[in-house]
């Protein structure tokens, strides 16, 4: 690795030039000199194991046929676009690089798989450790599809969640200074919509929707599952405001806050593991952390959005106003928290909630119970 740290240097005048190492200096500090590594060789050799060259979640395997080797890769058609490119001249780059072809379902096909075809094992091998490559980035490219939540849309807090409403538009309708400035009705979410958001996840067909809710019950069968469901549903105090950035009068989304207890701690350490548990599944559509690195837990109660419904990079709302009159709004006392929903992004419309793939209720900590929607 001296090459690297205190590379060969040519000086010329003011101009100085590093010279790389050539293919033979390389070649001495590996096990197998390049000039050996023709495809007999690396076959035959253990570093070159199909699981060695291949990423660990790659669990398929490469099989011989008539045109030298094929694989079948199962990738989502959301992430299809990704691999072909404009004009398909990201797919075209790849099949050159890899000497490899690589052909995607039909059209309305139920399938989602990806064939990788070439003469060589390795050139199989190194395409789809690139186009799984191209899937994880494009995974953190795309918006979340789905949610996990607390629904907390019960009447008592729509009651209070209107109260609260109606309390913030007579301030602001009355405001000269500009404390409520940005305050309407078009800010506040549905009470309908009321939820604590848990983890937002990017599930990119239907058999991701059913892995998640898989691990969702899994989940509830596990021992650290259970240790944090065995004291029951969780019983929070809703209390007090919080807001996603440093400037209350420049405000794109504002939350209540749950009152300090030990169920908050439990709800607490539940997100956490839960988040894990998908990370490691690679179905996190977006995490949003606490400095102390905590999942923030949060109840978005005003949300500045475009005419389309997607958070805006222009508009925004002042909260200056909103601490000052209610900045200790008790939204709701000791409530019952029994249900965790796995929704739908974007599927509430009017007086119903979110569209729910599936529901783990745990109001009896012994058997918690998941049904599907």
């Amino acid at each position: 690795m001296d090459y690297v740290l205190y590379p060969k240097m040519l000086h010329t005048g003011s101009r100085h030039y590093r010279i790389n190492p050539t293919r033979h200096e390389l070649s001495q500090n590996l096990l197998i000199p390049v000039s050996q590594l023709d495809e007999d060789d690396l076959a035959g050799h253990p570093l070159a194991d199909t699981e060695d060259i291949l990423p660990n979640e790659f669990t398929e395997t490469i099989e011989p046929d008539n045109e030298g080797f094929s694989v079948k890769l199962r990738i989502p058609t959301l992430f299809h676009g990704f691999i072909i490119g404009h004009k398909r001249e990201k797919l075209k780059q790849l099949e050159q690089e890899f000497s490899c072809r690589v052909t995607f379902p039909l059209p309305g096909s139920p399938s989602s798989d990806i064939t990788v075809k070439a003469i060589s094992r390795a050139s199989v091998a190194g395409a789809c450790r690139r186009l799984l490559w191209i899937q994880t980035n494009a995974r953190m490219r795309s918006n979340p599809t789905h949610f996990i939540c607390l629904p907390a849309n019960s009447p008592e807090l729509q009651r209070n969640f209107v109260s609260f409403r109606q309390a913030a538009l007579d301030f602001a309708a009355s405001d000269t200074c500009g404390d409520f400035m940005g305050i309407s009705t078009d800010v506040f979410k549905s009470p309908a919509s009321l939820h604590f958001t848990i983890i937002p996840l990017l599930l990119a067909d239907s058999s991701e929707v059913q892995l998640a809710c898989d691990l969702m019950h899994s989940f509830s069968q596990s021992d650290i599952g259970k240790t944090v469901l065995s004291d029951g549903p969780f019983r929070l105090t809703i209390q007090g405001l919080e807001y996603m950035n440093d400037d209350p009068q420049k405000v794109k989304v504002l939350y209540a806050k749950i009152a300090p207890s030990a169920d908050r701690d439990r709800l607490q350490r539940m997100s956490n593991d839960l988040t894990k548990l998908f990370q490691e599944h690679n179905l996190l559509g977006g995490k949003l952390h606490r400095p102390d690195g905590d999942v923030l837990l949060h109840l978005t109660l005003m949300y500045a959005s475009d005419s389309s419904g997607s958070q805006s990079s222009s508009s925004a709302f002042s909260i200056t106003g909103l601490l000052r009159e209610l900045g200790d709004f008790t939204f709701a006392e000791d409530h019952c928290f029994d249900t965790l929903h796995l929704c739908l992004m974007g599927s509430q419309t009017g007086d119903e909630f979110y569209s729910s793939c599936c529901q783990l209720n745990f109001s009896d900590p012994s058997n918690p119970k998941l049904s599907l929607s």
